[in-house]
């Protein structure tokens, strides 16, 4: 197993007075199983105070980038849009948009600098998995990657390569926090291991 280099986009925010604590406390847990395994980690706190120029070196130096984010209305929280806008677009993360001179209408979202990385979105919602994986149900049976499309492609448009996601559902309503804290072990060191 080679070392790694690995940043974590803690996007655990709060609304309303409350929230973050979970997603803090996953990231944490990645940190410590992926120091654990030998690699190095550093984590950026979305809804906190960070520095751009900071933030492109962290992408550049990292070898793969984890977003461990809540499910806002069935995306990311806001501050995780805003980290994209302000950080995705710096030279160094994003070159182009991939479109060829000779005939703009092909190549769009390929011109992405960032092949050599990849990226895991780890996830928590209150909805059920069942609204994820049933054709019938809140989601027609599409899969956490289907509903976070936009992420992924926001990744791929820099060019990164998706890892396996991850999902803890139910937080809630019906949280089985210890088996889901224990499947999220297991799923980074079959991934980083």
């Amino acid at each position: 197993m080679s070392k790694k280099k690995v940043l974590i986009l803690d996007c655990g925010c709060q609304i309303f007075g409350r929230g973050g604590n979970l997603n803090h406390y996953y990231s944490d847990l990645a940190m410590k199983v992926l120091q654990k395994l030998g690699h190095e980690v550093q984590i950026t706190l979305v809804g906190g105070l960070w520095e751009i120029s900071e933030e492109v070196e962290k992408i550049q130096w990292a070898d793969s980038i984890i977003v461990q984010t809540p499910a806002w209305w069935m995306s990311p929280p806001w501050q995780f849009k805003k980290y994209q806008d302000e950080v995705f677009i710096q030279p160094g993360i994003v070159k182009n948009d991939g479109r060829h001179h000779a005939d703009p209408s092909i190549g769009y979202g390929t011109g992405g600098t960032l092949t050599d990385k990849k990226y895991m979105l780890s996830s928590t919602w209150n909805a059920p998995k069942a609204a994820f994986e049933r054709k019938d149900d809140f989601f027609g049976g599409v899969g956490i990657d289907g509903v976070l499309l936009p992420v992924h492609k926001a990744f791929q448009f820099l060019g990164m390569k998706p890892l396996p996601s991850f999902m803890a559902n139910d937080v809630d309503k019906n949280p089985t926090f210890e088996e889901d804290r224990q499947r999220f072990k297991e799923h980074l060191k079959k991934v980083f291991a």
